[in-house]
């Protein structure tokens, strides 16, 4: 059974919070009962394919998340600008040949993982990722969606035409050269799982309300 390696990204910095994170960094922000790092955090920790976890965190998280037990890494701002930069710079740093599960730090769902993988290993393509319905149109221009037609994924569209939004966790292969940063989706052979679960990205204080109501609400699920 092919083992993957799971990176949590923990670097970013939060400022559509606004006020929030000058008091507290972006992933540990409360999110009904825990910091919302440790949601993605738990999908990775679940996954019966992942044996080894890195935390890819900034200067002020570091000292925090190495209490997790989980390795740590600290970014280079210069270099790492979104998941698949810091899918770079982890390769680079760790020199590892495994391929990888990019999961954000501020995304709560309940996707399943291991189903993913499992289409990865199934279709040998480049990148899996998963595409959920998305009922907001002003949440859709601010995301990747995809257009399941013309099979086109397009970055913060300003009259998205698709519902469908792109969604992380990314099942990714190694020798896939992401330096692209959301062009990958276009340039490599990519496949998806469609989610009917739920999926929230805390990105401001609209989204961390109603994620907060729905897991109080939904407790069982969270």
């Amino acid at each position: 059974m092919e083992k993957f390696l799971g990176i949590l990204f923990c670097g970013g910095r939060g400022t559509r919070l606004g006020e929030i994170t000058k008091y507290i960094s972006k992933s540990f922000v409360p999110v009904y009962d825990r910091p919302v790092f440790k949601y993605g955090l738990k999908l990775l920790e679940n996954s019966k394919y992942i044996d080894k976890i890195i935390i890819l965190t900034n200067h002020d998280n570091n000292e925090k998340l190495k209490q997790t037990g989980y390795e740590t890494i600290v970014q280079d701002d210069t270099l790492v600008f979104d998941m698949f930069s810091g899918w770079e710079f982890i390769k680079k740093i760790t020199e590892t040949k495994k391929n990888g599960i990019l999961m954000p730090s501020d995304n709560i769902s309940n996707v399943n993982l291991d189903k993913l993988i499992d289409k990865f290993s199934e279709t040998q393509t480049d990148l899996v990722f998963s595409l959920c319905k998305i009922k907001n149109f002003n949440k859709l221009k601010e995301m990747g969606t995809y257009d399941l037609l013309t099979s086109q994924f397009k970055y913060k569209d300003p009259s998205p035409e698709s519902s469908y939004g792109v969604i992380a966790p990314y099942v990714i292969k190694n020798s896939v050269d992401t330096s692209a940063g959301d062009n990958i989706f276009n340039m490599a052979v990519t496949d998806y799982n469609h989610h009917k679960g739920y999926w929230f990205d805390i990105g401001d204080h609209n989204s961390l309300f109603e994620t907060n109501n729905f897991l109080r609400k939904n407790t069982n699920d969270s």
